[in-house]
């Protein structure tokens, strides 16, 4: 039997190709193959096919929401979209 959490697991590995995944606290990190850091995080929306991305703020030391306008509900292939395009999320994490 297959939980909640290894299907939505599965489908961020298979929307997220080019990182490695990795589940954390209620979480998953997409993390650089090659520097094993951490480049966002999704978090899924309980009772929904959405998820809210998140980046690494070093000012304030945590992961922040990403958008101006408060938290995004993103399906993951927007939230793709988003982790290719900004440079915000190519910042190293200390």
């Amino acid at each position: 039997m297959i939980s909640e959490t290894d299907l939505i697991l599965q489908q961020i590995v298979a929307e997220f190709s080019e990182f490695d995944v990795e589940q954390s606290r209620g979480g998953y990190n997409l993390l650089n193959r090659r520097s094993a850091s951490a480049v966002a995080r999704l978090r899924p929306i309980p009772g929904t096919d959405r998820f809210e991305l998140f980046y690494w703020c070093n000012y304030r030391g945590r992961w922040r929401s990403f958008g101006n306008l408060g938290r995004l509900k993103l399906m993951l292939k927007s939230a793709h979209e988003i982790v290719d395009a900004d440079p915000i999320l190519r910042i190293p994490r200390r």
